[in-house]
């Protein structure tokens, strides 16, 4: 009975799939201001100008660097995102670091699971306001189908 009940719940999430997110929010109040953010490695760069316009709706100015020329930068916020392609393309993955004066200090990830799961087509531009509004928690909110 055991391994059916076992069985059946994988059989269920791999059907399914499933999405995860990990969060870890700001302990301290964000300041408003100069962000830098580096280059998104990925094809599409949905998640990444998605990233970069709620940056400036929160009121930041986004200033676009590579990832080794960070040394002057304050505040520094990476960001990298995967697509995938099942029936139409979806955001899978969105990782995103914060950085202030070079120490970790708030991160969060996105992951969709391929497979029957429809929840994988999300709305780009509201998880990525939901993921900021959870991580940067003293800044301005913005509109998210996905907060809870």
């Amino acid at each position: 009975m055991k391994w059916l009940v076992v069985g059946t719940a994988g059989v269920i999430c791999i059907l399914t799939g499933c999405s995860s997110q990990t969060l870890v929010p700001a302990q301290e109040p964000v300041v408003i201001g100069e962000v830098c953010i580096t280059p998104d490695n990925s094809n599409r760069k949905v998640a990444y100008n998605s990233t970069i316009s709620a940056l400036q709706q929160k009121g930041f100015v986004v200033k676009e660097v590579m990832a080794g020329a960070t040394k002057g930068c304050k505040t520094i916020l990476t960001c990298q995102s995967v697509s995938r392609w099942d029936m139409a393309n979806f955001t899978s993955d969105i990782s995103y670091e914060w950085y202030e004066d070079g120490k970790l200090t708030a991160h969060s990830k996105y992951h969709a699971v391929n497979g029957l799961n429809f929840s994988k087509y999300i709305n780009t531009q509201e998880k990525v306001n939901e993921m900021l509004n959870k991580m940067l928690p003293s800044t301005p909110k913005l509109p998210s189908r996905y907060d809870r």
